[in-house]
């Protein structure tokens, strides 16, 4: 874990020999991995995962947007005010984030509610076996860092080069999650799509460990997180449609459908590469679920940009699309752009909104009379059960007395909003 730092203060000498522990985790799922290794660790030694009295808050805070940044803020003083008694401890990019901009987020916790991690917690920590109780699938971090540098992006200053973990270790690692009972594997980092390009001789990438991986015995299923376009190989998109066990999902973030702006981005692809890796994939895996990210408003973004935009995210009908309005970052070469007027960027993002809300309701209009299968991830009200297909659609459907994290056959009856809803295949 890259972002753990040394505590300035201890615990209370008077807390009791077993305390207790949550963790709040902001941002990526790399940042929901690491805190699940934090507490796998305090598990070990005997602390107790206690979310309503806990003696130690972790925070694993996320530098991503200014929106991000305030959550953490926000997260802390919620804590100070409404747990008196509990230390609290920081992690995280917001933390490294703040304290470059010498705005600290250690400034809010007064010294004596300051908190560290046991001494005896290494901080790469062992591999991860299980996860909280609110996580029915596990993700897996391959890799770290980023070396990019787009324009408007803060992580690679913070999370550093690229670090890819050893293929043996990430395969270990899934082979026990598996063995404990984990029916999705979602394989996620920084920038995952150059896993292996840092590692000696470079004899593994991507695919070889996606390889090794579906080579393990056990029913479960392998999701990829986010990728770059450039880094969806043709061997790559041949594995996803050659083995069923992929989920037929990618996020491929394309930021912008304007070539103007890409550059300006400093991303290294076209709107016209962007839509080759669309077509290439469908060519190969029909149906497969494309979402991703746009980020709107940025410096110097014109009308006819913005059109731009919307006119690839239609023509690519991405399941989802997940809106971020453009958020400066003190520190990255986008920070010092004039920016633009905060009413066009909400303009623009809510048309955006609303032309990704009709592809994604298109997409999701396929699948009503299929079956799908569903990992199940929590049970509702009134015997429903939500889960995740392999499509990355949310699906709700009735049963009775269904395990938290297994699979099964859904029968699609139709659309419900954002989600689909279906009945037990043979019900």
């Amino acid at each position: 874990m890259s972002n753990v730092k040394p505590a300035r203060h201890s615990f209370s000498d008077g807390w009791t020999r077993h305390p207790s522990f949550t963790i709040s985790t902001f941002g990526c799922k790399v940042n929901q991995y690491e805190s699940q290794v934090i507490r796998e660790q305090l598990l070990a030694i005997g602390y107790k995962d206690d979310p309503d009295s806990p003696h130690l808050v972790v925070i694993n805070s996320c530098a991503v947007t200014a929106r991000a940044e305030a959550k953490t803020r926000k997260e802390i003083r919620q804590w100070l005010r409404h747990a008196p008694e509990s230390r609290i401890f920081l992690v995280g990019c917001g933390l490294t984030y703040s304290e470059s901009r010498n705005r600290g987020l250690w400034d809010i916790v007064p010294p004596d509610r300051r908190g560290k991690l046991p001494d005896d917690l290494s901080p790469d920590g062992p591999w991860l076996t299980t996860f909280s109780a609110e996580h029915s699938r596990a993700f897996v971090k391959v890799q770290d860092g980023c070396d990019f540098f787009c324009s408007y992006c803060i992580i690679p200053y913070l999370r550093g080069v690229p670090v890819s973990r050893s293929s043996d270790e990430v395969v270990r690692e899934i082979s026990g999650l598996v063995q404990n009972g984990y029916r999705e594997i979602v394989l996620t980092g920084i920038n995952m799509g150059i896993y292996g390009k840092d590692l000696p001789g470079c004899r593994v990438n991507l695919v070889t460990l996606l390889e090794r991986i579906l080579k393990l015995n056990g029913a479960f299923r392998v999701r990829l997180s986010s990728i770059e376009p450039k880094e969806i190989s043709l061997s790559l998109i041949r594995l996803i449609a050659a083995e069923d066990r992929i989920c037929p999902h990618l996020h491929i973030p394309l930021q912008s459908g304007s070539d103007r702006v890409l550059k300006k981005m400093n991303r290294d692809y076209t709107s016209g590469e962007y839509i080759d890796i669309i077509r290439s994939l469908r060519e190969s895996t029909p149906d497969i679920s494309i979402s991703t990210d746009c980020l709107v408003g940025f410096p110097g973004e014109e009308e006819e940009d913005s059109q731009a935009t919307s006119r690839l995210v239609r023509a690519v009908g991405f399941s989802k699309v997940h809106i971020f309005p453009y958020s400066r970052r003190d520190g990255t070469v986008a920070s010092g752009y004039p920016g633009l007027n905060p009413e066009i960027i909400r303009l623009r993002t809510d048309l955006l909104k609303k032309i990704s809300g009709e592809t994604a309701h298109k997409f999701r209009s396929h699948f009503v009379g299929r079956e799908v299968e569903v990992i199940i991830e929590r049970e509702m009200k009134n015997d429903n059960y939500s889960g995740l297909d392999r499509h990355y659609n949310r699906v709700y459907f009735p049963g009775e007395k269904i395990e938290i994290g297994s699979l099964c056959r859904v029968k699609i009856t139709e659309i419900d909003g954002s989600a689909l809803k279906g009945k037990l295949a043979g019900d």
